[in-house]
């Protein structure tokens, strides 16, 4: 159920950023708001499509290359 909000949660979240480039661009022209929306969106989509830019194995006060 947890990966179920995950997947909801971003959904909504893409969905308000792509209003906000709707917004941005055709209802009020702005056009650098627009590219700093779409950067925001090209960067989570390149980030969640490409598995080794995900951090493996994060836990607090572990660094791995502490000797």
């Amino acid at each position: 159920m947890n990966k179920g909000w995950q997947i909801l949660a971003n959904v909504v979240l893409y969905g308000f950023l792509l209003w906000l480039l709707y917004d941005s661009t055709v209802v009020e022209w702005d056009p650098w708001f627009a590219y700093v929306i779409a950067f925001v969106i090209v960067v989570a989509v390149v980030v969640s499509l490409i598995p080794r830019i995900h951090a493996k194995k994060v836990s607090p006060g572990y660094y791995p290359f502490d000797e």
